[in-house]
């Protein structure tokens, strides 16, 4: 990847969870197909999908919602000393 490359400069709005699943859904069944039809195939602009709002919604949704929320990870912060900071900004 460049490291010139522009990152998601676009991206001004934050989805809601389930539009969020769904756009997360839709670009996973496309890498899918893509790596089956090609086995050496390489994405080299990842990039761009770690910081879509969509993939970050979805994210934070299954991290904060998984049986391990509350335990520290290993910076010591867990789900709930962020979850005030998100939920204030929405």
């Amino acid at each position: 990847m460049s490291e010139d490359a522009p990152v998601n400069t676009g991206a001004g709005w934050w989805p809601d969870e389930g539009s969020a699943y769904y756009a997360v859904r839709r670009m996973q069944t496309k890498l899918h197909r893509w790596a089956g039809e090609d086995a050496s195939r390489r994405f080299g602009d990842l990039m761009n999908l770690i910081y879509d709002p969509a993939f970050l919604v979805h994210a934070w949704q299954r991290v904060s919602s998984n049986a391990g929320a509350r335990t520290p990870g290993v910076d010591k912060a867990t789900v709930r000393r962020y979850a005030f900071s998100v939920d204030s900004h929405q």
